[in-house]
């Protein structure tokens, strides 16, 4: 016995099938492996623009946690954003320390945040969460900017 579906219903759910599997790829958090995105280099004199912006935007501001649609804890860490959510604004959950206080990487929670030492982090999650952490190089360019006193450049 041999059944005929009608065209109709294989292009209907052909669409249903290919909407239905658009979707789930938007929804996942899927990232680009952060050696395509960011180049390892240690930079010495960083800029927030050129150089720690586009670590907060690969490595932070993801799908899941601090962008605007998501802002965990509150903290927004797109571009054009970023700059004012953390630079002398306290966190939430720092041991009453701003995010980034300038001229002090000891004194930055986001900076503690990144570091491997769980002490360091009072035993908190080491950022990004679940994910691949800043290099050493990376966590390096972002002290350099706090010690020059994290200028908006």
């Amino acid at each position: 016995m041999h059944i005929t579906i009608p065209m109709t219903r294989n292009r209907t759910a052909a669409i249903a099938f290919g909407i239905a599997a658009v979707v789930a790829v938007a929804c996942t958090d899927f990232e680009a492996p952060e050696a395509l995105v960011l180049p390892d280099v240690l930079v010495v004199n960083p800029s927030f623009e050129r150089d720690i912006q586009p670590i907060l935007t690969a490595r932070c501001a993801t799908a899941s946690c601090h962008n605007l649609a998501t802002q965990q804890l509150g903290l927004n860490l797109q571009a054009g954003y970023a700059y004012d959510e953390i630079v002398n604004v306290e966190s939430p959950s720092s041991h009453d320390m701003p995010y980034i206080h300038p001229f002090e990487p000891d004194s930055s929670w986001l900076v503690r945040m990144v570091q491997a030492d769980p002490a360091r982090r009072f035993f908190v999650e080491r950022m990004p969460l679940g994910r691949t952490p800043l290099t050493d190089n990376q966590i390096a360019t972002l002290i350099n900017w706090v010690n020059a006193g994290a200028p908006r450049n």
